[in-house]
C-alpha cells in the first residue's frame, strides 16, 4: 500500500488515543487504597477487570487492539513485528512440549502471526515448508537441538535470535524511516540485554554468539569478546557510545530494564508528527501495550502489597 492509503486509519487511530491512559491516572491507580478500588478506577475509564482474574482482561485488551490495527491495515508486513515474537513464544512451548511431556496449548500466547494450533501441527508432523519463511528454518533447527542435547536454554536462544531477525525484517518491509530507526535500536537494546543476561549467568562465549541478532549500531565481535571477559569488561564496551545504558545497568537491572522499553517508546513517539503512513498505527499498538504493562505492574503491586514508591520506579513511559 501508498503511504496516503493509510490516511482513514491515521485518522481514525488519533481519535482512539484520546482514549489513551496518562500519567496522572496511573498515579490515581498507584494511589488507589487497595486493588479491589483500582479496578473500579480502571473499570470507570473503559476497562472490564474482574475482581480476580485481571491478567485475562488485559490479555483481551491487547488481543482487540491489534485486531483493530491489522484489519486496519491488513497489508502492513510492518505491523507484525509487533507481536510475532508471541509466534517464536509459541514455538519455544511447542518444542520444549517435545522433551518434557506437557501440554504446550497450555503456554500459547496471542495476538500472533500464525494460529497457534497451525504452528503446532506443523510442528508436530514436521512440515516445516508450511509455515512462513521467518520461522519455519527457525523451528526446524531449534527442534533439531533441543531433541539432540536436552538443550532448552541454547533451543531459546535459537528462537529468540531468529525473533529478532524477523522482527527486524518486518519492520524494514515498508521503508519507512521511523520503523527502520526503531527496528535497529530495538534489536541494539535486545542484544545488549542479552548479553548482560548471559555474563550475569556465567555463558560461555559459543553461546553468547549464538544468542545475538545481526546489528547495525553494535560491533558484535567487540560486545561478545567484552562479555565473554566479564561484567567489568562487558560495562566498559558500553561506555562507548551506549554510556547511558551502562549508567542504569550500575542503578539495578529493573532500571535498565525500564530505560531500554522508555527509549524505544520515545523513538515511537515520533509518529505523533506523521499523518502518512503506517507508523502511526505501530506506534497507537506500542502504546496500548505500553499501558497494559503499566497496568499489570500496579495490579500485581496491589494484590502483593508493593509500596506506591516501589510501584512508581517501574513505571514505564507512557505515549501520551
Amino acid at each position: 500500500m501508498k503511504k496516503n492509503d493509510y490516511l482513514f486509519a491515521v485518522a481514525s487511530v488519533r481519535a482512539l488515543e484520546n482514549s489513551l491512559l496518562k500519567q496522572s491516572d496511573l498515579e490515581q491507580l498507584i494511589n488507589a487504597e487497595d486493588y479491589n478500588r483500582a479496578v473500579s478506577i480502571l473499570t470507570e475509564k473503559g476497562y472490564e477487570i474482574s475482581s480476580t482474574d485481571y491478567s485475562s482482561a488485559l490479555d483481551n485488551e491487547l488481543e482487540k487492539t491489534w485486531e483493530y490495527v491489522s484489519k486496519a491495515a491488513p497489508e502492513s508486513e510492518a505491523l507484525k513485528a509487533f507481536v510475532v515474537k508471541n509466534d517464536f513464544q509459541n514455538l519455544k512451548a511447542i518444542l520444549k512440549a517435545e522433551v518434557m511431556s506437557y501440554n504446550a496449548e497450555d503456554y500459547f500466547v496471542k495476538p500472533c502471526v500464525i494460529e497457534p494450533e497451525k504452528l503446532f501441527k506443523a510442528v508436530s508432523e514436521r512440515k516445516f515448508d508450511e509455515l512462513p519463511s521467518f520461522i519455519g528454518e527457525a523451528a526446524k533447527n531449534a527442534l533439531d537441538l533441543i531433541t539432540t542435547t536436552g538443550n532448552g536454554q541454547l533451543c531459546d536462544a535459537v528462537a529468540d535470535t531468529a525473533a529478532l531477525c524477523a522482527i527486524s525484517d518486518f519492520l524494514k518491509a515498508e521503508n519507512d524511516e521511523l520503523l527502520c530507526e526503531y527496528a535497529d535500536t530495538f534489536v541494539a537494546v535486545t542484544d545488549i540485554k542479552t548479553a548482560y543476561r548471559a555474563v550475569k549467568t556465567g555463558k560461555n562465549r559459543a553461546f553468547i554468539e549464538r544468542s545475538l541478532a545481526p546489528c547495525n549500531k553494535l560491533n558484535l565481535t567487540d560486545m561478545v569478546n567484552a562479555a565473554d571477559s566479564g561484567m567489568e569488561d562487558f560495562c566498559e564496551f558500553l561506555s562507548s557510545g551506549f554510556s547511558d545504558y551502562r549508567a542504569e545497568l550500575e542503578k539495578s537491572s529493573s532500571a535498565f530494564e525500564k530505560y531500554c522499553d522508555d527509549k524505544l517508546l520515545q523513538i515511537i513517539k515520533k509518529a505523533k508528527m506523521t499523518a502518512f503512513g503506517v507508523s502511526p498505527l505501530a506506534a497507537y499498538f506500542v502504546a496500548k501495550e505500553t499501558e497494559i504493562k503499566c497496568l499489570r505492574i500496579i495490579l500485581s503491586g496491589k494484590l502483593s502489597f508493593v509500596s506506591g514508591e516501589i510501584i512508581r520506579e517501574r513505571m514505564r513511559e507512557l505515549y501520551v
